[in-house]
């Protein structure tokens, strides 16, 4: 049996619109200047922000096993500890050799600067007459603490010592991107400010 073929189907002719679209200057423009580009960078900076504050997080850990607040080496105490140099020694040498480690950050002259600040302990059983301990914020020019201080010691009764490092730096663009007008993180580059706080193992480290 012989079956006779079909000759009524459509023949359809493909538009070549759609690769001229995809050509197109202003199309390109966007997808890469627009879109591309700008994530790029958003992705960079965000990844250099986290560098720079785990620069700064490495330095409040390490500053606060220092025995003494005086910048130097602690007297008695092994070169080969971790307790061997003091808070600012150890905090600010940490945070140097962490964040050459990265490229695209820039310190602001003068950080890392380093504060210390008195926690009160909240007591439930203080008398309804006699407030809690209020926070003391003490910055380096307040320490070490002597007989002049105020407080002249940390009563760690009343109070937990935290170490805080405070880094202000600016965040470069992985690469700049022409525009009219000036954008942090696209054409220049994104100021930040970054704080890490941590418990100091030692409180009478503030008295000397």
């Amino acid at each position: 049996m012989l079956y006779k073929k079909n000759t009524n189907r459509k023949i359809t002719k493909r538009s070549a619109s759609g690769s001229i679209i995809a050509e197109n200057a202003s199309v390109l423009y966007v997808l890469f200047f627009l879109i591309f580009f700008p994530l790029l960078d958003l992705s960079a900076m965000g990844l250099r922000t986290f560098f720079l504050w785990y620069s700064c997080n490495q330095a409040a850990m390490a500053g606060s096993k220092g025995t003494q607040w005086t910048t130097g080496n602690a007297t008695g105490v092994s070169s080969g500890s971790d307790y061997y140099s003091s808070i600012q020694t150890q905090a600010t040498n940490t945070f140097t050799s962490a964040v050459n480690m990265f490229s695209g950050i820039s310190v602001t002259s003068g950080y890392p600067q380093l504060s210390v600040i008195l926690t009160a302990i909240q007591h439930s059983d203080t008398a309804n007459n006699q407030a809690d301990a209020s926070t003391v914020t003490l910055t380096g020019s307040q320490l070490p603490l002597t007989s002049n201080s105020t407080p002249p010691a940390v009563d760690t009764s009343q109070y937990v010592p935290i170490l805080r490092v405070t880094v202000k730096g600016t965040i470069q663009p992985f690469m700049i991107i022409p525009w009219f007008m000036s954008v942090p993180g696209l054409n220049t580059s994104f100021p930040v400010t970054i704080t890490s706080d941590q418990q100091i193992e030692n409180a009478t480290a503030l008295n000397s």
